[in-house]
């Protein structure tokens, strides 16, 4: 049985000599922006001015990087940023996937071991989903007292940055703050519970208004529509939250698609340098911070609208006092920049640009999948699961069995309808991605969705068949609140920028290389022997 063959399963990876060990920082700080694309660098970057613009200009630009596997998703992209390897390793293949043993839709960082630190009857989130090992485990064993912490607005993000034993991991959980989870803690630190209060006071009591910042240049607003229904109304002032108002999740929702997520995470992880003492011990400390917001914003109101304008430009001030403080109190730490996954532009705002878009309504998609497949054989029940996305699909075993078909014949049936769809670039079966090999080289730019979908396949996590649409295909049924986003394995949606700012020569690298690139490059730096991985150390150039 397929599901059985876990010789095959595992991607062939590279085992990295670490060198003897150079002058090691006190501190890195490695920084991921949601959905940060390079075209947003692109768009953007010249009329900025603050830690964006410093990296960008002081640092080893690589212009070109590339997250090098399919299903680019904020769960995948972050268990890759500082494992080395590939989501098909890392078992983060999606956010969310169906579980082969008890046929349940299951989140990237559920865990059901697991309780919330700030309310321990509440379910939380943990690792115990994520394999291997990553850099800051590399660290922990190797450099005696270093210590490594994670913060982000999303539980994934910080989870899979952190590894497999982080001395921390912490992520906001709305009105109460920031929270970690029973894995990593009896309870939650001081200096993070009086962030928290101070915090809550004023989500209670202040008024939360949204304007464009002064210093931000007129972006895209207006209104567009998906047939009569109106999909986003863009522009600023956006009143996130007024006192008095209930603390319901419609307030979360709000604040999570505003600059403020970013803000409250920069808060807490100064909180956490100075609580934590930070680069002040005899090893060398790691935190890893990522910028939620971004993605949410994304999703929200396009890329390229007024509201992700004023977002870049606010968060390249935030991370500007970010560095200013970091040269002031650890002059010699490292700071990496990358991204888990780039985003696409809301399709009928790119159709009035000529872009061949499509917007897909994925209930009419699979239904009608459905009914080709109970035509063709005969039957009258479904033979095909209910999926997150139609990227993914799962066939029905047990009415599969019941019809007495043969499984192959109903992969190779529902193959040929994808084929033949005009949103559908291509759909491989589970038996032709296990049979690719995913260590095929050449150019992350031009790597073939093939090997892309294998890289984000693991048997036992993945569908019966993986998708990729073609690009400017977008799924979702509007009015939402996210009439657009990622996922795809297209270039909008893999290239993302990737700085390392430290003792190295800075300046733009055209050279195409790839995020599984990220950790063993550090690992080199830090005179770390890694893991195994699928990435190879940079050559990032001389030191200063």
């Amino acid at each position: 049985m397929i599901r059985t063959a876990l010789a095959s399963l595992m991607l062939v990876p590279t085992l990295v000599a670490a060198p003897p060990a150079k002058a090691r920082p006190k501190l890195v700080v490695v920084l991921s922006v949601d959905q940060l694309s390079a075209e947003l660098m692109q768009t953007f970057g010249p009329e900025l001015t603050g830690g964006l613009a410093r990296l960008r200009k002081e640092g080893v630009f690589f212009t070109e990087a590339y997250h090098d596997h399919g299903f680019t998703e904020t769960g995948p992209g972050h268990s890759v940023l500082l494992s080395g390897r590939f989501p098909a390793n890392t078992g983060i293949v999606e956010n969310r996937w169906i579980d082969r043993a008890t046929g349940k839709l299951v989140y990237c960082v559920d865990d059901a071991n697991a309780r919330a630190l700030h309310a321990p009857n509440q379910p939380s989130s943990s690792n115990a989903r994520f394999l291997g090992d990553g850099l800051g485990d590399w660290l922990q064993l190797q450099v005696p007292g270093s210590r490594v912490f994670a913060v982000s607005g999303k539980d994934r993000a910080a989870i899979l940055m952190a590894g497999r034993k982080p001395t921390g991991a912490f992520w906001f959980t709305g009105p109460a703050g920031f929270t970690s989870s029973t894995v990593y803690g009896d309870r939650l630190p001081d200096w993070l519970l009086r962030y928290d209060r101070g915090l809550g006071d004023r989500i209670a009591t202040d008024s939360w208004l949204w304007t464009k910042d002064p210093a931000t240049p007129e972006g895209r607003s207006g209104s567009w529509s998906f047939g009569p229904q109106i999909i986003r109304n863009g522009g600023l002032p956006r009143l996130i939250q007024g006192a008095g108002m209930p603390l319901d999740k419609g307030f979360e929702a709000r604040f999570r698609r505003s600059p403020f997520l970013d803000a409250v995470t920069l808060e807490a992880a100064e909180a956490l340098l100075d609580g934590e003492k930070l680069g002040r011990g005899p090893g060398t400390d790691l935190l890893a911070i990522s910028f939620s917001a971004t993605d949410y914003i994304g999703h929200s109101y396009g890329m390229l609208g007024t509201e992700m304008r004023d977002q870049i430009h606010r968060l390249d001030r935030a991370l500007g006092h970010l560095l200013d403080r970091l040269r002031r109190q650890h002059p010699n730490a490292w700071v990496v920049l990358s991204a888990d996954h780039g985003g696409l532009d809301l399709p009928e705002v790119l159709g009035e640009q000529g872009f061949p878009v499509q917007r897909v309504l994925p209930e009419p998609f699979m239904a009608a999948l459905q009914a080709n497949l109970r035509a063709t054989f005969k039957v009258d029940r479904d033979l095909l699961t209910a999926a997150p996305e139609p990227n993914t699909i799962y066939l029905n075993e047990a009415a599969v069995k019941a019809a007495n078909l043969d499984r192959r014949e109903v992969q190779r049936r529902t193959q040929i309808w994808l084929r033949g769809r005009p949103e559908v670039a291509d759909a491989f079966t589970a038996e032709e991605l296990l049979a690719t090999d995913p260590t095929a080289t050449g150019s992350p730019r031009d790597s073939s969705l093939r090997v892309l979908l294998r890289r984000s396949f693991r048997p036992e996590r993945s569908g019966d068949l993986l998708v990729a649409v073609k690009p400017f295909v977008v799924f979702g049924t509007p009015p939402t609140d996210y009439p657009t986003g990622h996922g795809t394995p297209n270039a909008y949606d893999r290239r993302v920028p990737l700085i390392f700012w430290g003792p190295w020569k800075g300046g733009e690298r055209r050279e195409p290389v790839r995020t599984v690139d990220l950790a063993p490059t550090l690992a080199r730096e830090l005179g770390l022997q890694p893991g195994l991985v699928d990435g190879q150390a940079l050559n990032l150039g001389p030191r200063k």
